[in-house]
């Protein structure tokens, strides 16, 4: 039952409970065993479950589930809390999230933050509520069901009338005593299991409280689902601003941080590690991918050229890419399949690169420390350089860039961050022309001479 003197029993994290999954699986066990019930339409005289969200971090989690749910024919209350740190219910995009939960056919709640008042008496708290469950039914024409305290404490728990505000209070005297309770509070679950309750049926009443943000695609530790849904939301702010401007035709004004929109579009999610590392001046860290970058994309292109060019089956480029035998630079690669250097095909000076090279090569082995004014010219050094590599890479038969993954120029591949080629079983080396299969074994065979 609900009661803050309750102390966890159990503390293990079970994060492969908390996939979309096996909520699938949670949802299919309670209608097995409970006549599901919302807070409007519950019969005391029969046994019954109660399926509650407090949306305490993500609402784009939220709508996740709520689909789910409409999958599997189960309704739920989704309890909002106005004054979330976390999410804003007026914005436009926010609100519309809510709004297809409930058009969806779920119930509106109101997750109640009682620490943010100087509450005085049940009076006052029966106010407060009417007071927010106006201002939801204002935003999203719905009136809320019920409502629930946001992080409790013993004096909110005390106030056990069954309804406040005119909503029906989780907390009331009732459901503390006549109904269990099972919660997934804190990412984990802090007394029962859920699948075990659900399993065993012990309980003719239950009220189940689950908090989307917790339930992810792939298991992970519960710090980590909260990073995700934090960090989600402020990279789409950015987008946000980003995009604004843009779609105004304004001058975004980035500083030399600009020179990173030259893989924005082609690796989103690289783009935004970028820009946070840029934001934050960790330049060391930005300099250092962005020389991976650099050299990815080198070998890219030079995957692309094999595929395209000498028709190499990907079961050959593979192989060898992935060598421990052959172990050569793309800088090096690019030579031998274009005939010309890199510096020269995009008009940057040997030595510079070769400076810049040292540079790295120093903070991957931590040898020195460098000043930060000198990484970041660095940083848009690389950035020029892959802007370049890129232009050059539009301008030949394969017109590709190196940035973008394989697959936009037609070569089947893996979604992985070196572009792995998928392997097509029809597509055999020993069925190339002669000439280009003896142009390939002479290519391996200088590499492995000179190594």
């Amino acid at each position: 039952m609900i009661s803050t003197e309750n102390k966890p029993l159990n503390q293990s994290t079970q994060d492969d409970d908390f996939t979309v999954e096996h909520y699938r699986q949670l949802l299919r066990l309670a209608k097995t065993g409970w006549e599901m019930a919302t807070y409007e339409n519950i019969c005391w005289t029969k046994e019954f479950i109660l399926w509650r969200h407090d949306v305490d971090y993500s609402l784009n989690r939220s709508l996740a589930l709520a689909k789910v749910e409409i999958e599997e024919g189960v309704k739920a209350t989704y309890f909002v809390n106005p004054h979330s740190e976390f999410y804003n219910l007026a914005e436009a995009g926010q609100h519309e999230i809510v709004k297809k939960i409930l058009v969806l056919g779920h119930d509106l709640g109101l997750h109640f933050d009682a620490s943010f008042y100087d509450i005085e008496s049940e009076d006052h708290l029966n106010t407060l509520v009417a007071r927010e469950a106006g201002y939801l039914k204002e935003l999203f024409g719905r009136q809320p069901v019920a409502f629930s305290f946001h992080n409790p404490v013993a004096a909110h728990l005390a106030c056990e009338a069954e309804e406040y505000g005119g909503l029906v209070n989780c907390y009331s005297k009732r459901f503390k005593t006549e109904v269990a309770y099972c919660s997934d509070s804190n990412g984990y679950w802090r007394f029962r299991r859920l699948y075990d309750v659900l399993k065993e049926k012990k309980d003719a009443r239950l009220q189940v409280l689950t908090h989307p943000d917790w339930w992810q695609e792939k298991p992970m530790p519960a710090r980590q689902r909260i990073f995700r849904s934090v960090y989600g939301r402020a990279s789409a702010t950015m987008q946000s601003y980003d995009d604004g401007l843009e779609s105004h035709a304004r001058v975004n004004q980035a500083g030399v941080a600009a020179a990173l929109r030259v893989f924005r579009e082609s690796q989103p999610r690289l783009y935004d590690l970028c820009d946070y590392l840029w934001n934050t001046s960790a330049f060391q860290t930005l300099f250092v991918e962005l020389w991976r970058l650099h050299e990815a994309q080198m070998n890219r292109l030079c995957k692309a050229y094999m595929r395209r060019e000498w028709r190499i089956p990907a079961a050959e480029v593979n192989a060898f890419f992935d060598s421990d035998g052959v172990s050569v630079d793309g800088w090096r690669l690019f030579e031998e399949l274009f005939g010309v250097k890199w510096q020269d095909a995009c008009s940057f000076a040997e030595d510079e690169h070769k400076a810049w090279a040292s540079v790295c090569n120093q903070l991957i082995h931590a040898r020195s420390s460098i000043e930060p004014s000198e990484l970041e010219q660095g940083c848009v050094y690389l950035c020029n350089v892959i802007q370049k590599i890129a232009d050059w890479g539009r301008t030949q038969p394969f017109t590709y860039d190196g940035l973008a993954h394989l697959g936009s120029i037609g070569l089947s591949s893996h979604k992985t961050a070196d572009g792995g080629l998928e392997e097509n079983i029809s597509d055999r080396l020993d069925e190339l022309p002669k000439h280009l299969v003896k142009q390939w074994h002479e290519f391996l065979s200088r590499l492995s001479e000179n190594n």
